[in-house]
């Protein structure tokens, strides 16, 4: 008898520390984040502060698996799979891969849109691209962060010291019409191209080069088949932290507010690590002797471009988003 009443009591014992667990059914939620670049590149570093952010404002059982250099496909692949809830549910996406799905949204970070840092920051906290951002969410995807802040220059095959000089550029420009038709207008041949096979291109002679921000230059090691960094100043940079919106309903109260959290944390911090390393990296590349920085007067080249953006602005509806950015110059 003493015997079955011990049995009885390791069973209930058991039992009642199992019934969290029963009662609620918590299995863990599995998360995946991902993104094409390498993962020393800033982009990576993001996804592992908005994990560990996440971990600690959500009390449930949650995994986070991430991923980077490609292994599970390109930006435009990770949209993709975000909006039909598949495969990846957050990653960062530049706008001008959402184009096909929304025209507005590479209006963000137009080049010459932004006068400053500082006029790129208050357009941001003014919530001056919240359309764009209820468009995309309609088409399946959440903005949950806002990172960049890179200032993107040309980076070249050959010196170019003038507005001139860019008609005898053949350059990759990103897979939007406006990245087409702006960087056309300057007198550039621009040749869209995946991001992934540019880095060859160059160095076979397809490409002169592309246009990109300091920390993309460095992780992908573009300096090496293009060594002239040609501070032409004329874009920066806007990167969202996206969600996938068919995953983030799926999720219980307690872990959206989280994931809300921890991207506007995850987006701060993409914002003022690349601002900061940007000028860091391009002094010790110059100091390695791996790149030579020229100097850049981007008057005329500002002129030729920002009719197109204005017509563009037109073309899309976004005739206010450009009369918000203006009035916070």
């Amino acid at each position: 008898m003493r015997k079955s009443v011990t049995i009885i009591a390791v069973i209930s014992l058991t039992i009642f520390f199992a019934m969290p667990f029963i009662a609620t059914g918590q299995e863990p939620i599995k998360l995946i984040g991902a993104t094409m670049l390498p993962q020393e590149h800033v982009y990576f570093r993001v996804l592992e502060k908005f994990s560990e952010v996440l971990k600690e404002n959500y009390d449930g059982p949650l995994e986070i698996e991430l991923h980077h250099s490609a292994d599970i496909g390109t930006e435009k692949d990770a949209f993709e799979y975000m909006m039909q809830g598949v495969s990846i549910d957050f990653s960062i996406v530049s706008p001008a891969w959402m184009a096909t799905w929304d025209k507005s949204a590479p209006f963000m970070d137009a080049p010459f849109l932004f006068s400053s840092i500082e006029h790129w920051e208050k357009c941001l906290n003014a919530g001056v691209f919240d359309p764009i951002a209820e468009n995309i969410k309609n088409k399946g995807v959440r903005f949950i962060g806002y990172g960049g802040g890179g200032v993107r220059n040309l980076i070249l095959n050959k010196p170019v010291y003038k507005t001139e000089d860019l008609p005898s550029v053949e350059m990759r420009v990103q897979g939007s019409p406006l990245a087409q038709k702006v960087f056309s207008a300057t007198g550039i041949q621009a040749t869209p191209m995946d991001y992934m096979e540019v880095y060859n291109a160059i160095k076979t002679g397809v490409l002169d080069g592309l246009e990109n921000e300091p920390a993309g230059m460095e992780q992908m090691k573009f300096y090496e088949v293009a060594p002239y960094y040609i501070m032409s100043r004329h874009a920066i940079t806007i990167r969202l932290l996206c969600f996938s919106e068919s995953r983030f309903q799926s999720f219980p109260p307690a872990l959206q507010e989280a994931i809300l959290k921890a991207g506007e944390v995850a987006g701060k911090f993409h914002r003022d690590t690349e601002f900061a390393e940007g000028d860091g990296i391009l002094k010790r590349l110059v100091e390695e002797g791996k790149l030579n920085v020229i100097e850049f007067d981007n008057t005329e080249m500002r002129n030729r471009a920002l009719p197109v953006v204005e017509e563009y602005a037109k073309e899309i509806g976004a005739e206010k988003i450009l009369e918000a950015v203006k009035s916070l110059q």
